[in-house]
């Protein structure tokens, strides 16, 4: 309901005479008065929860509220409009009263609302504060009806969502940033380009989510949040280069020569020479001239006349050489980082291709795509439910999703040829859509980027003439595709 929109009131003096010249006027004056106070008394109610302990008779007191708003607004202050009020009031009064023994009842699930309320989780959590509200709503309209069993029951379940939605609201108000730079790095390639610096901000991140979970909220999941977003950001930025490199719009060549002429300019500026086919001696020589300027610099400052203009070129030379050597120094961890990147992928493919027994299934790798053949993955006839005995596998499977974010995966199910074509096709499309939920749930990916499709009897990779034949064609394929 819409909150009735007021006229500004005039000045003291000015309503006195008003009230003594229009009295109908006086009267609208007491009617937006006597809305305003019930207004007042709505939010209060709002506030301790009387909408959702008590929704029955709350609702039925907003009806007659906003009954004699409307005649209000329409200037009809008469007899109906105050009866209406006082049913409003009454309702109101009952609410509150269901709503003070509901307390009691539910006294820990208003608690974790509570929290979630200081995680700011209305908006931070929106989806499992407004399914945490919804219980609860039905909570109180069965403990209207005085069925406390299902009242318990229902309040149980907002009581959990409710916790749900404070340690999201904490982790977005803490670690909300350094997630979307987690995102945006990971976007630009980051965990392979920058392994290093990315895990550091792995690392953080889990920390931070370790310290929610274990609902310590003091310092320590701030700390990490801003501790894993300078990671992120950083590995960001480093991917950007290397993607850049990669993409030839910057040749690595052209950074090599950019730091030899920079580390030349470097040995000019401190007096040393420079050598392109031995930048390490380059480096050494001028961090010896820095050490010598060093030592010039302490033996200058003993001299408070002349020297003094002398030593402070030095100081600047100095720190305008220790500025490039820093960046010429990440320019080389970088480029190293990209190989290390390089290495760990191709070890995470041999990784893979040892993960799952023969009586699995095996990997098959065509290009940028994983192909995971799961002999093992298997249903009931006719079924389509996984079984809990197959969860091990899947998480092999989701091991293999997860080491390669950013990818998409295709889920295929096949079948045999025994049966008809139609609904060997309708059955390995609802086995295939049976494992891709099983994995949403239980993997960070966007559903956008995992499709199931059924293929049937239409790719057989085994006779069909024999048992052993037709257990290989019943299968489920998964292939990943990877980013870049």
């Amino acid at each position: 309901m819409e909150s009735p929109k007021y006229p500004i009131g005039p000045r003291p003096a000015l309503l006195a005479l008003a009230l003594i010249l229009c009295p109908a006027w006086a009267g609208a004056q007491e009617g937006a008065s006597l809305v305003r106070a019930m207004e007042g008394r709505f939010d209060e109610a709002r506030d301790q929860a009387v909408h959702l302990l008590a929704p029955g008779m709350f609702r039925d007191a907003e009806d007659r509220f906003d009954g004699a708003v409307r005649r209000w607004e329409d200037g009809r202050e008469d007899a109906r409009f105050h009866e209406l009020l006082a049913e409003a009031g009454q309702w109101l009064d009952a609410a509150e009263g269901i709503a003070e023994a509901g307390r009691s009842q539910f006294a820990e699930t208003l608690a974790a609302r509570t929290e979630a309320r200081s995680a700011e989780a209305a908006t931070r959590a929106r989806p499992a504060w407004d399914a945490a509200e919804g219980e609860l709503l039905e909570a109180g309209r069965r403990f209207e009806r005085e069925d406390f069993g299902e009242a318990d029951v229902r309040a149980g379940r907002a009581r959990e969502l409710y916790r749900r939605a404070a340690r999201a609201g904490w982790g977005d108000l803490f670690l909300g940033e350094a997630i979307r730079a987690r995102t945006a790095a990971l976007s630009a390639g980051a965990s392979e380009l920058a392994p290093a610096t990315f895990a550091e901000g792995e690392s953080h991140l889990a920390s931070g989510e370790a310290d929610l979970e274990m609902n310590r909220l003091e310092d320590g999941p701030r700390r990490a949040g801003e501790a894993a977003l300078v990671a992120f950001t950083r590995a960001h930025r480093i991917a950007a280069l290397f993607d850049s490199v990669r993409r030839r719009q910057v040749p690595l060549e052209r950074i090599v020569d950019e730091h030899e002429d920079d580390l030349a300019r470097l040995a000019v500026a401190a007096g040393v020479s420079a050598r392109r086919d031995d930048t390490g001696g380059t480096t050494d020589r001028i961090a010896g001239e820095i050490a010598r300027m060093r030592s010039e610099n302490a033996r200058l400052t003993q001299d408070l006349g002349s020297e003094r203009a002398r030593t402070a070129d030095l100081e600047s030379r100095l720190a305008t050489a220790e500025g490039r050597l820093i960046e010429f120094e990440q320019r080389f961890t970088g480029a190293r980082d990209e190989l290390l990147a390089i290495r760990e992928r191709d070890a995470r493919l041999r990784e893979i291709q040892g993960l799952f027994t023969e009586s699995e299934g095996e990997v098959l790798l065509s290009g940028d795509r994983i192909v995971l053949r799961l002999y093992g993955l298997t249903f009931e006839s006719a079924r389509s439910e996984i079984d809990d005995s197959l969860y091990p596998l899947l998480a092999k499977v989701q091991r293999v999703i997860t080491t390669f974010p950013g990818a998409s995966v295709r889920i295929e199910g096949h079948t045999d040829a025994q049966g008809g074509a139609r609904g060997n096709e309708d059955l390995s499309r609802r086995r295939a859509i049976a494992v891709r939920e099983h994995i949403l749930s239980r993997v960070p990916i966007p559903s956008s980027r995992v499709e199931a499709v059924g293929m049937g009897e239409e790719r057989p990779i085994a006779s069909n003439d024999t048992e052993a034949g037709r257990a290989r064609n019943r299968r489920i394929e998964v292939v990943v595709t990877l980013p870049g």
